[in-house]
């Protein structure tokens, strides 16, 4: 299909685009009026549906490992002669980039020593204590690796077989055409896809503010330049250019180049961390906690702190559902359109097993190696977190390392090509989703709206950090959490239909 076919979806593009940029304009000219109204319908949410997220989330993951094992596992994304588009490695390392983000390059450290040096007063534990170092390694364990993951699949198997096997649009609306039919092309499908959109772009926005200031934070330690205002500039039109660009070249060049170097990138310095740092605690604390994870696995996840009106649960897992919640869609519509020729197995494999490995001996090896750090009184990562922020902390942590000076830079190069991987492949998805007429055979859209789109997040993460400060845009996007919830909920439904009904057993079989 040519792009001159594609026109851009009105009602699924200019809501979301006039919803943020009308909260930008309303933060700027009344900060706090803006904040105030946002944090109680944010308190609302979570409060009156915190157990909902806590329970889909942990639902999905059991779902994924029946269908694992099940003889749904064989079906293929495209029908028995289709041929897989990307090597295995393409594959996996775009997933990875897509799923995790910049979030494991920011938290890696950060969240492991905030956990310990403050558990959940409720659970008994001491500060720096050795029951508190393991609640932290699993609590990463159970935050950043299979319920994240599960979330995103479960959304992606869907579409994709609406895309691939029944010639659906490449949206994450056709997820429900097994349960809607061909409803799914209607207003339903038009109010999906711009809640979606909505979600992910205000999410991404303040990821990437995030990362704009863990960008300014590296440049400070390794060349001294303040993390001002103006530098903040800088790093946002540098960046923007670097993913617009790498988005406008398509899937086959720019998003699968930077998703090979990020993972190699990864890869090596877990490597160093693990032989230079303590290598045999990371080893011990990271089985240890890894059994605490497997053993509590159903207790942690729906915990919600009902019984002693415990917060931690609120501001940390809930919290952390309610991001991969607002991001599921939309991603598993970015791991759908790399499925082709693969199995509903092998997409598992590749998309939540291999990953939430990845992010398990991420966290035990930058968690572990952390919280001997501050343990054995080698540096105080917890000063350095009051008096400098989190987004300081990972650089902090890793000049205390042999060949520090040469870290440092090294890991500045892995936040800024996390950065824009994360931005390049959700800004192609939002892109997609802005338009109508995309199919199996033609998943790329309009260059014109790469552009536009990869300038509008960008600019937004700017204006956050710089004039309305991150909270209340994060929260106003986790707003979007809870209609998508009902979406997942409903696409996960729509697959189960499709997989275990006589209606679709011919299609199933062909």
């Amino acid at each position: 299909m040519k792009e001159n076919k594609l026109k851009l979806n009105k009602w699924v593009f200019w809501p979301p685009f006039i919803v943020l940029f009308s909260s930008a304009i309303l933060s700027m000219v009344n900060d706090k009026l803006f904040g105030d109204v946002v944090k109680t319908a944010f308190d609302w949410s979570v409060t009156n549906f915190g157990w909902l997220y806590s329970l889909t989330s942990m639902s999905v993951l059991v779902i994924c490992a029946v269908l694992f094992c099940s003889s749904a596992g064989n079906i293929k994304f495209g029908g028995k002669d289709a041929k897989p588009e990307f090597t295995a490695w393409n594959w996996f390392a775009m997933s990875l980039c897509a799923g995790i983000g910049i979030g494991v390059v920011f938290w890696g450290v950060a969240e492991p020593i905030y956990h310990v040096s403050s558990p959940p007063g409720t659970l008994g534990m001491e500060a720096f204590s050795t029951e508190a170092s393991v609640f932290a390694i699993t609590t990463c364990y159970l935050h950043w690796t299979f319920t994240p993951y599960a979330l995103y699949v479960i959304c992606a198997i869907p579409i994709a077989l609406a895309v691939y096997n029944h010639n659906q649009p490449f949206m994450v609306s056709s997820a429900l055409y097994f349960i809607l039919g061909d409803k799914t092309k209607g207003w339903i499908a038009k109010m999906v896809d711009a809640f979606c959109l909505y979600g992910v772009a205000s999410g991404v926005a303040v990821s990437l503010g995030y990362g704009l200031m863990q960008i300014g934070s590296g440049l400070q330690v390794v060349f001294g330049i303040e993390p001002t205002k103006f530098v903040w500039a800088v790093i946002a039109v540098v960046i923007i250019a670097i993913y617009t660009a790498s988005s406008y070249t398509g899937l086959q060049k720019g998003i699968r180049f930077l998703s090979d170097q990020n993972a190699k990138l990864f890869f090596v310095v877990m490597i160093f961390i693990l032989i230079v740092g303590p290598t045999r605690y990371i080893l011990d604390i990271g089985t240890q906690s890894l059994g605490d994870y497997v053993g509590n696995f159903f207790e942690k996840s729906l915990w919600l702190g009902a019984a002693s009106d415990e917060q931690w649960p609120r501001w940390w897992s809930i919290f952390y559902w309610s991001v991969w919640i607002i991001y599921a869609p939309v991603v598993g519509l970015f791991l759908a359109r790399l499925v082709r020729g693969r199995t509903i197995r092998e997409f598992l494999t590749v998309n939540l097993i291999a990953p939430a490995v990845f992010g398990m001996v991420w966290f035990a090896i930058f968690g572990g190696a952390s919280l001997e750090m501050q343990s054995s009184g080698a540096f105080d990562l917890v000063k350095a977190m009051k008096d400098s922020g989190m987004e300081s902390m990972v650089f902090m942590f890793f000049k205390q390392f042999p060949l520090g000076s040469l870290l440092v830079p090294l890991f500045l190069c892995v936040i800024g090509i996390s950065f824009i991987t994360l931005a390049d492949s959700m800004t192609s998805c939002i892109a997609a989703m802005s338009v109508e007429g995309l199919d199996a055979s033609s998943s790329e859209p309009p260059a014109y709206l790469k552009i536009i789109w990869g300038i509008v997040v960008g600019f937004l993460a700017y204006f956050f950090i710089s004039f309305a400060g991150i909270k209340g845009p994060k929260m106003l996007s986790f707003l979007s959490a809870l209609p998508i919830v009902f979406m997942i909920i409903a696409m996960t439904f729509s697959l189960l239909v499709y997989l275990y009904s006589s209606r679709w057993e011919k299609e199933r079989n062909k």
